[in-house]
């Protein structure tokens, strides 16, 4: 008797079960694939960067400083790693804003908009929330190739100087190392993404709750870089106390500062600027000492006076 049919019929089972293994495999790869494809489309269509917010629908502003939980800013990535649009216009840009979160509060939108109409120049806002020291911005600017004919650039020294090799993020008593210079760009990808995720699901949960759908955070300009600092209710608020002023500070520039200093103007090529916006602890007399060793010029707004003061 000849067992050999006998095995062949057994192995009939195992075939069947690989080909429906195959099978099962090949619906959910078709079927992952068709959700990624739908979940990029979503996420990518008429977005500055994957699942952005745009502000009261113009797609031109991004949802940047927010969080319901946890502050968050979102723009560092796009910067540094060069995701969505914003470097792209930075250099297409006659002049150029670099400083912290200082430089937002100080401009006024309307009539930066008003000089570019009257002088066919396009000004850029390069300033970042929560960034004191200027190497955050010089990385950006050599990288990408940012080649601005002017600078215009707030050398403050509270908490570090403006020419410093620091990568520090302050927010509040927090100060840590700037997140997006610590992976490659894959991880800022990925990170721009969750970001917005979570502002959505944060939203999500928020309207559920509240029924307020209402725009959260700060929104930043694609194509100026512009800052919507009005949401902040102490920006132009009637109640404003005036800033009290240390008068008697003694500050000088320090050698190490203008060595900083000069490798930086090199580094950025064009020609610069600087400028010092007031605040409770700006010291003026160093940014001038800065300024004469450069041997550019400055302009520095009085604190208590409508007139500049320029050398």
């Amino acid at each position: 008797m000849d067992p050999r049919p006998t095995e062949k019929l057994g192995t009939i089972p195992n075939v069947r079960t690989a080909s429906g293994v195959s099978l099962y495999l090949a619906v959910f790869a078709v079927a992952s694939a068709l959700l990624i494809s739908a979940l990029l489309v979503w996420g990518l269509k008429g977005r500055d960067h994957f699942g952005s917010f745009s502000l009261n629908g113009d797609a031109d502003f991004y949802r940047d400083f927010a969080g319901r939980t946890v502050s968050e800013i979102q723009d560092q990535e796009l910067f540094y790693h060069n995701i969505g649009g914003s470097v792209a216009s930075a250099r297409k840009a006659d002049i150029i804003f670099l400083g912290p979160s200082f430089v937002s509060y100080a401009l006024d939108r309307k009539m930066l908009r008003q000089f570019e109409a009257a002088h066919n120049r396009h000004v850029y806002n390069m300033s970042f929330i929560g960034i004191r020291g200027g190497e955050f911005s010089r990385r950006i600017i050599t990288q990408w190739n940012i080649e601005a004919p002017l600078w215009v650039i707030n050398a403050d020294d509270q908490f570090i100087h403006f020419f410093s090799r620091s990568l520090d993020l302050t927010l509040g008593p927090a100060t840590t190392a700037i997140p997006a210079t610590r992976h490659f760009r894959l991880r800022g990808f990925m990170s721009v993404a969750a970001r917005n995720l979570r502002w959505r699901l944060e939203d999500y949960i928020s309207y559920s709750r509240t029924e307020d759908g209402s725009a959260n955070g700060i929104y930043r300009s694609i194509a100026t870089g512009d800052a919507t600092i009005e949401v902040n209710p102490r920006y132009m608020g009637d109640n404003n106390k005036e800033i009290p002023f240390d008068r008697s500070r003694n500050c000088h520039a320090d050698p190490k500062t203008i060595e900083i200093a000069r490798q930086y103007l090199k580094d950025i090529g064009g020609r610069a600027v600087l400028t010092l916006v007031p605040h409770s602890q700006y010291c003026p007399a160093q940014a001038y000492e800065l300024a004469k060793a450069l041997g550019i010029e400055i302009l520095v707004p009085p604190a208590d006076s409508d007139e500049v003061a320029r050398v």
